[in-house]
């Protein structure tokens, strides 16, 4: 089955496909200009992938099987509001929504009944950001590609259920339970991306993000160290302007 990834990207080809005859098509040269807008809503789909660089993801790699972070690997979901400043440059707020998903199991170590011990884990990664946002060409090409950086707050939820072994007990007791850490942390991003101008008030869109942001663990992760929030994404989507 094809990943999360190769699905997103087979969806970004074909809406660019779909694309490029209206945008071969002459256009006139103030039909996108900015003074035509006071706003740009933009929503898109995408696939996240996290970074895995702190001291947790390399704790659970260590320790258990499907805890690589391509196993946490999936779709996320965002908005954006362009406030148009000029003809090049617009201020960018952003909110986004993943949620990745693994059952893992120890390397090492089987129950009494030579099965393998196994828990879910669950990463939510939440996100609200401010940016700038700068058109790399006049707003008048067919294609129009961008850039832009900025940062905002990152609310996280990490959490794993299932079964466990005690190795504070000599007998390596096997237990059931349900660990907890939720959080705000402070980050920041960069992005590349391309617009694909339909009519004077609709376009597609792709682009590449990434973020950077960190929290130490708390709750009941005490003592694991930080949590790498960030990570790669590839997203595609659909551009509304009034």
């Amino acid at each position: 089955m094809p990943s999360t990834r190769t699905r997103v990207m087979i969806g970004l080809a074909g809406l660019l496909v779909l694309a490029l005859p209206v945008a071969a098509q002459p256009q006139d040269p103030h039909y996108h200009s900015y003074q035509y807008y006071s706003g740009e809503l933009r929503l898109h789909l995408g696939s996240f992938e996290p970074n895995g660089s702190s001291e947790y993801w390399h704790s659970i790699h260590n320790d258990f099987t499907n805890a690589d972070p391509s196993d946490f690997q999936d779709l996320s979901f965002g908005a954006d509001y362009l406030f148009p400043l000029n003809e090049h440059m617009s201020i960018i707020f952003s909110g986004s929504w993943y949620e990745g998903n693994s059952t893992s199991s120890y390397r090492n170590y089987l129950d009494d009944q030579d099965n393998r011990i196994r828990h879910d884990t669950t990463l939510d990664v939440a996100s609200g950001t401010v940016g700038l946002f700068l058109h790399i060409l006049p707003r008048g090409a067919a294609i129009q590609p961008y850039v832009a950086a900025g940062g905002g707050i990152y609310p996280w939820r990490l959490e794993e259920r299932g079964d466990f072994i005690d190795f504070g007990r000599p007998t390596l007791p096997i237990f059931h339970t349900h660990l907890n850490a939720s959080g705000t942390a402070f980050g920041y991003y960069g992005l590349v991306g391309l617009d694909v101008p339909i009519t004077r008030v609709f376009g597609i869109y792709a682009e590449g993000r990434w973020t950077w942001a960190e929290a130490t663990l708390k709750d009941d992760f005490e003592g694991f160290g930080k949590l790498d929030l960030g990570g790669r994404e590839i997203a595609a989507g659909f551009a509304w302007r009034w």
